[in-house]
């Protein structure tokens, strides 16, 4: 495999996802210190997490028509302020509908970010793009890392949750500036023309095989959204264990996805991509099946590493793969199968909830071994659903 070269724009890319995972998680590690604050149940705070994810979908669905008007690089400058400006909001919002509305214009200005980051790398390195999507989107781990265990920090030391969001807003506010400052050392971009963008669309929906993939995102964004949502909460509820520990326990859950999303982008090449999915979804069954079962927070810290090693490849290297299986325009396709996965991500948090309410956050945790399932038999069924493409015999 050839050495890995970054552009400037991949340094940009890096520091906005950061943003955008931190202010998706901030809200999972102190939500248990918001239920006390703004006094709503487990239910109403998966609905924190579902209403950014609908904004956030519907600006992703967007992004492509943005892109074709004002430019991938530029379009994403923007939303990262927006994201900015949301997060400010979010950290003076004095009720939980008011949370809700400051959540939703996060949404809106991550929905730019997730649309567009990843068709921005795909432009940058064509051939081997799987290697870099998954180095950078693993910056959306490392923001996972740094935020859970400064919040469950300061949470600890009864510091209010208010300043993280606070934080955060100017930092999404300093990458939509960098990015704007590097609108000019962007790849020649392949966005095209709405009618163009609306023609590619149905082309691709009609697609046997984009539905396939779309599940695969659905179902690998459910796991990866459903445990950074509800690991912080699971160890303040089933262990007794403080803001301090839930961050901790977020941070193993993080760290795992790093060493994966680094590693598999420096050591897995193009061709292994649907290997590297389905080994990851078999090893994602069995550890999720026993989180109900792990009697103390010593066993569930490495077990938490492990189960975010075996999920850090889903959303980066199906996008990848897809577009090796379609020869169709990448921007669009991966702005569609993002729209799958961030229903996944929402869909997990608010089931994970009721279900919480009802068998306990452990038990309910683990019945996402049928997600991992699931995904298992779909990237396993993909072939047989649509003609083999170039190279699927390497695969």
């Amino acid at each position: 495999m050839k050495p890995l070269r970054f552009h400037p724009l991949d340094y940009a890319c890096f520091v906005s996802f950061l943003c955008y995972s931190s202010s998706a998680v901030v809200s999972a590690v102190a939500l248990q210190t918001l239920i006390l604050e703004l006094r709503f149940s487990l239910g109403q705070g998966g609905l924190i997490e579902v209403s950014r994810n609908l904004l956030n979908l519907g600006v992703l669905l967007a992004g492509a028509f943005v892109a074709a008007r004002f430019g991938k690089v530029r379009s994403l400058g923007v939303g990262s302020i927006v994201m900015g400006v949301g997060l400010a909001c979010y950290a003076i919002a004095p009720s939980f509908g008011l949370v809700l509305l400051a959540v939703g214009v996060v949404g809106a200005g991550s929905g730019l970010v997730e649309a567009l980051i990843n068709p921005l790398v795909q432009d940058a390195h064509p051939g081997e793009s799987g290697r870099y999507l998954n180095i950078v989107n693993g910056f959306w781990s490392v923001g996972v890392l740094l935020t859970v265990l400064l919040t469950g920090d300061l949470l600890t030391r009864e510091v209010s949750w208010r300043w993280m969001p606070a934080g955060l807003s100017g930092l999404s506010i300093l990458s939509g500036i960098l990015f704007l400052s590097l609108r000019h050392r962007a790849p020649v971009d392949h966005s095209l023309g709405s009618r163009h963008v609306r023609r590619h669309m149905i082309e691709i929906v009609c697609r046997g095989r984009f539905w396939v993939f779309m599940m695969a995102m659905f179902l690998g964004g459910g796991v990866e959204g459903a445990f950074t949502f509800w690991t912080a909460s699971l160890i303040e509820l089933e262990f007794g264990g403080t803001a301090r520990a839930g961050g901790i326990g977020t941070a193993f859950f993080a760290s795992g996805m790093i060493a994966g999303r680094f590693g598999f982008g420096w050591l897995v090449g193009q061709q292994r991509l649907r290997r590297l999915i389905i080994g990851s979804a078999a090893a994602g069954i069995p550890l999720s099946a026993v989180v109900p079962l792990v009697p103390s927070l010593a066993i569930l810290y490495p077990m938490l590493f492990a189960i975010g090693l075996s999920i850090a490849c889903y959303w980066p290297s199906i996008q990848s793969y897809a577009a090796d299986r379609m020869p169709v325009d990448s921007t669009v396709l991966f702005i569609l199968l993002s729209c799958a996965g961030i229903p996944g991500l929402a869909f997990s948090s608010w089931l994970i909830g009721v279900l919480a309410e009802r068998t306990g956050l452990g038990a309910a945790l683990g019945m996402l071994a049928v997600m991992f399932g699931l995904l298992l038999v779909v990237m396993v069924i993909e072939r047989a659903v649509s003609p083999k493409g170039l190279g699927d015999s390497d695969r």
